[in-house]
């Protein structure tokens, strides 16, 4: 699959082994298809492309809610201070480990909007996003349930369009909570707490 390796570094060439191998292991090597038994090779594609965009939830999941938790801590202990520097302290590791660490997603999102602005799209993403997210984390055959279908925006998940918009989607997210964090003041957001566009 990749022709010129001998471009990589000694390390990328050890993390793309590690990888491939990782891959194999984990029945996520659809690069090599034909080496699996004819009759099984629909239902193993199938399987393949189940798994990536499960992966690609949980991931966009988790950033979320790391996003969520360094909100919460700004408000809590300041901008001033790197977190490399807090996680030496133990009142940050209390706040951690007892606190933030037992708050859900919905509930640290609930936390966030209390004490600053979030978009209402913003927050709708990331309420479908929680729910999704538990629909795949619980069930083998979310197309099964009540509840929590793995459905995006009328999209099935598992489709090429339905994962396009999911990416998409979180990409604003993910770019709102970063730039609350990290970037943007929160003087220069509108009045519905959207973040105009940067020259």
């Amino acid at each position: 699959m990749i022709n010129r390796a001998q471009n990589l570094t000694r390390l990328q060439r050890t993390l793309l082994s590690e990888l491939q191998a990782i891959a194999k292991l984990a029945r996520l090597d659809y690069g090599s298809i034909l080496d699996y038994d004819a009759e099984e090779r629909t239902t193993r594609l199938r399987l393949m492309k189940n798994q990536i965009v499960r992966s690609q939830i949980i991931a966009d999941y988790t950033f979320v809610d790391e996003m969520l938790g360094c909100a919460i801590c700004h408000y809590f202990f300041g901008k001033g201070k790197s977190f490399i520097r807090l996680w030496k302290t133990k009142k940050f590791k209390l706040f951690n480990h007892y606190i933030l660490e037992v708050l859900s997603l919905p509930e640290k999102l609930r936390l966030v909007k209390s004490i600053s602005k979030v978009p209402r799209a913003v927050a709708a993403d990331v309420e479908a996003l929680n729910a999704l997210r538990n629909g795949l984390a619980h069930a083998f055959f979310p197309e099964n349930l009540r509840s929590s279908k793995p459905v995006w925006k009328g999209r099935d998940i598992f489709s090429r369009a339905g994962l396009e918009r999911f990416i998409n989607d979180m990409g604003g997210v993910s770019d709102f909570f970063v730039n609350s964090n990290f970037g943007v003041r929160d003087d220069i957001r509108g009045d519905d707490g959207a973040i105009p566009d940067q020259p």
